[in-house]
């Protein structure tokens, strides 16, 4: 089980203990932090959205997991997580004011799924391991517990040197009651633990990253024009419309926000 110190309490979160842990440990968890209104709208869009969802085909994403993407076009009881003001607040601590969305997808990992490969998500990037591209967020939206495939984390292997991968002793599981967050290094060692329970675990997986890198989804094109006008404009700047300086990340030598409102019909 993860260690107490990396663990925010029920009842209110101590910011400045939770980024203490997330930059030593490489991962805090932030336990029961939605409403019991908001966890049971987020299940309830979660149900939909997986209603008809086939299971991945290949080993890294599981053959008995089914994955949603393209949410930011059907993000619906799914803002307020996006949006967290604590987890919002540890991201921005570490990647700085502007950043945008990598990964975005609902994940549901069915009885019977193996463990996953153990990664860490900023492998996809050729940046020196001391580099933070990445701050990431899993949402339990179930209870997340060692038998039904918690996820497994190295406990400071964001820290590690290139080429060290964790042993199996040292991956342990991050349990924690629906409605948590687990924030985390995306250069900190991890996987999806093994379902043997009888009952699927459905979590929210939020990559959060650099905004002068290629984000692992193209949400701007998954989402279209017209529904990226209606997102919340502090969902639209993580979407990637948001320059990252003040000539990185316009549209025809345009702010996106000017560009959205010139283009609207």
């Amino acid at each position: 089980m993860v260690r107490s110190s990396a663990v925010a309490e029920i009842g209110g979160v101590d910011r400045g203990r939770a980024l203490a842990a997330l930059r030593d440990d490489g991962f805090v968890v932030l336990r029961a932090v939605l409403s019991g209104a908001e966890l049971d709208a987020a299940r309830d869009h979660a149900d939909g959205l997986l209603r008809g969802a086939r299971w991945s085909d290949n080993d890294f994403d599981g053959r008995r997991t089914r994955r949603v993407y393209s949410l930011l076009s059907r993000v619906g009881s799914f803002e307020p997580l996006l949006l967290h003001p604590e987890v919002r607040h540890l991201v921005t601590a570490r990647l700085g004011e502007v950043h945008q969305f990598g990964m975005l997808f609902l994940s549901a990992v069915d009885p019977g799924q193996g463990a996953q490969p153990p990664h860490f998500d900023a492998a996809v990037y050729p940046l020196p391991r001391e580099v933070e591209a990445e701050t990431n967020v899993i949402w339990a939206l179930d209870d997340f517990t060692a038998g039904n495939g918690a996820t497994v984390i190295a406990p400071g292997s964001h820290r590690w040197t290139a080429g060290r991968r964790p042993l199996p002793q040292e991956l342990v599981p991050a349990v924690m009651p629906a409605g948590s967050a687990l924030v985390y290094s995306g250069r900190l060692w991890h996987a999806a633990g093994h379902n043997g329970a009888e009952t699927t675990r459905r979590a929210l997986i939020c990559e959060h990253v650099l905004p002068w890198l290629r984000p692992a989804d193209n949400h701007i094109l998954a989402t279209g024009v017209d529904q990226l006008r209606g997102l919340a404009p502090d969902l639209r700047r993580l979407a990637g419309v948001a320059p990252a300086s003040e000539y990185l990340g316009l549209v025809a030598g345009q702010d996106p926000e000017q560009w959205l409102r010139q283009a609207s019909p």
